[in-house]
């Protein structure tokens, strides 16, 4: 089957303007999918991590934080 595909290819430099046309559409729509695939990948391995970190992190016996005190920010500057 493999030596059947060689036989059936063919050069771009035989190809018309259409044929060209349509081998860089296909060729630039195959480069967009495969970004898209590992972009995807990516977004999921990062989600993954941060689950699992967040997961990592819980604990029932920790409080949450609290203000012990505030103190007025200065909103002049001196000079």
């Amino acid at each position: 089957m493999a030596s059947d595909r060689s036989e059936n290819r063919v050069r771009f430099s035989n190809l018309n303007w259409l044929g060209k046309t349509v081998y860089a559409g296909a060729s630039v729509l195959r480069v967009a999918a495969k970004a898209i695939d590992k972009t995807a990948d990516r977004v999921n391995q990062i989600a993954e991590e941060s689950r699992e970190a967040y997961l990592r992190e819980v604990d029932p016996n920790i409080e949450d934080a609290k203000v012990i005190e505030e103190t007025p920010r200065e909103t002049q500057r001196r000079s």
